[in-house]
């Protein structure tokens, strides 16, 4: 004969028969609801220990610290666009020396995110003030972006980035680094997807790439980011809704 029985606590009997009478009666609970309970054992046990059990308690984790990651360097102010920018009338292999900027190689990944088809297309903006801060390690795009202050403040555009490009139009020293290194910019696609789009120069001219923001590939130490000094706002009456990082917006 098994002992099973006799091993529940006495204790334990007294909870299970107290469950009983208190679980709802035919009149408080109807027959759909009570069989939806009967078939879905793993959710009633689980609503039970959420009502039953003691919670764990839950220790804030500490947020990203700017400081820990980035040196601000400064900022920069971008001038205001009065028409749309339309990204492959801007964005074009020329390193003669009539070049409006000097750039030498697009990237697959940027030519299809933001120059297929009929290209990314930005509205008019006005004025604005970016930062720009130094990576002290080594570090993927999620943490940079956390600590800039989330999407709202790391998003820039592409009109930004090309000003500074253009004062930097043959390399020049200026607030990009010329030196091989990456300048960071995080800007949504035509599909309004953000990217890490990277510019840095290669001798002959501007390297334009973006790469995926959930990508696992890190950033160097004393890569340049560049974010914005307050939400973007746009100098005409709406501006695109905004779609979360790495989802498309079909």
């Amino acid at each position: 004969m098994s002992t099973a029985l006799n091993e529940v606590p006495g204790w334990y009997i007294e909870f299970q028969a107290a469950l009983l009478r208190q679980a709802p009666r035919p009149g408080e609970i109807d027959q759909m609801t009570a069989e939806g309970w009967t078939s879905n054992q793993k959710g009633l046990k689980k609503n039970l220990a959420n009502c039953l059990l003691p919670q764990t308690p839950v220790v804030p984790v500490e947020p990203i610290k700017l400081e820990l990651l980035l040196d601000l360097v400064g900022t920069v102010t971008t001038p205001a666009t009065t028409s749309k920018f339309v990204a492959k009338e801007k964005f074009v292999r020329d390193t003669g020396r009539k070049a409006t900027v000097k750039i030498s190689y697009l990237g697959d990944n940027f030519t299809a995110w933001f120059l297929s088809g009929d290209g990314k297309t930005e509205d008019p903006i006005s004025e604005q003030t970016l930062r720009y801060h130094k990576l002290r390690k080594a570090s993927v795009d999620g943490p940079i972006i956390t600590g800039l202050g989330g999407e709202a403040k790391a998003e820039t555009t592409l009109s930004e980035m090309f000003s500074l490009m253009e004062k930097q139009k043959n390399g020049e020293s200026g607030t990009l680094l010329n030196n091989g290194w990456a300048n960071i910019f995080y800007i949504r696609d035509s599909a309004g997807v953000l990217r890490a789009v990277n510019v840095y120069w290669r001798g002959d001219g501007w390297s334009v790439n973006a790469y995926s923001a959930l990508d696992p590939y890190r950033w160097f130490v004393g890569s340049q980011v560049f974010s914005r000094n307050s939400v973007l706002e746009s100098s005409e009456p709406s501006a695109p809704a905004q779609v979360p990082l790495g989802a498309s917006a079909t």
